[in-house]
């Protein structure tokens, strides 16, 4: 994700994924923001947004736990993705974490496999 995001925008970007017709539930989740802006989205905005994911949410069929990690090195936007991530923890079945680099994002991911 990039530009200007909305939480319209971000929740239009889980929707395109989930209609793709490669999604499967059973999926660990990344998202990267790229010279992203959240300059728009108020805390109030961000507990619309993880509501509205919870709506979303279904259990994985093999019976593991959903896990899904947000990369943004922007430092104007760490407040508000930690904000997420912790208000996510309340009402989400996606273990859901904020990251500053892909490379560690990547890395918390694939700790399931390993």
């Amino acid at each position: 994700m990039s530009g200007r995001l909305t939480v319209d925008a971000m929740i239009a970007g889980v929707r395109a994924a989930r209609a793709d017709p490669r999604w499967s539930n059973n999926y660990d989740f990344l998202t990267v923001m790229t010279d992203a802006s959240l300059g728009d989205v108020s805390a109030e905005d961000t507990a619309e947004l993880v509501h509205h994911l919870a709506e979303l949410d279904t259990p994985r069929t093999d019976g593991k736990g959903k896990r899904a990690a947000v990369v943004c090195s922007d430092e104007m936007a760490a407040g508000l993705l930690t904000y997420y991530e912790l208000h996510s923890r309340t009402e989400r079945m996606t273990d859901e974490r904020y990251f500053r680099s892909e490379a560690d994002a990547r890395a918390w991911l694939a700790q399931r496999d390993a």
